[in-house]
């Protein structure tokens, strides 16, 4: 089975928006100035509104494929990590992530027919 494309880079942005690119941002003068300001991500506001759809339909999903979704799109460590701390195979990893695609898309067409 393969992932949806379109689906994978949501996610990729909804996982950016969701570690902090979406919240308000303000100067801290108590910490020193580190140059990371640079490194900030700004998302319009028709991409956080496509955070927030994108949220909604993880929220929707059965546990073990939030879980995977999670995994795959916000720790650190790569597969080895992910299959390890989930004590699942890369195949059931992969497996979960394509349902989870199919479970998403399913909820967006859902959503434009009400």
């Amino acid at each position: 089975m393969q992932r949806i494309k379109w689906v994978d880079l949501r996610l990729e942005e909804w996982a950016l928006w969701s570690m902090g690119a979406g919240q308000y941002r303000c100067i801290d003068y108590g910490r020193a100035a580190a140059g990371d300001a640079v490194n900030a991500i700004e998302l319009t506001a028709d991409q956080q509104a496509g955070c927030v759809e994108m949220d909604q339909a993880i929220a929707r999903l059965p546990p073990d494929l939030k879980e995977v979704v999670s995994a795959f799109y916000k720790w650190g460590g790569g597969m080895s990590q992910i299959t390890e701390k989930l004590r699942v195979t890369r195949a059931t990893v992969h497996r979960r992530l394509c349902h989870a695609d199919v479970r998403i898309v399913e909820w967006f067409v859902a959503k434009s027919k009400m």
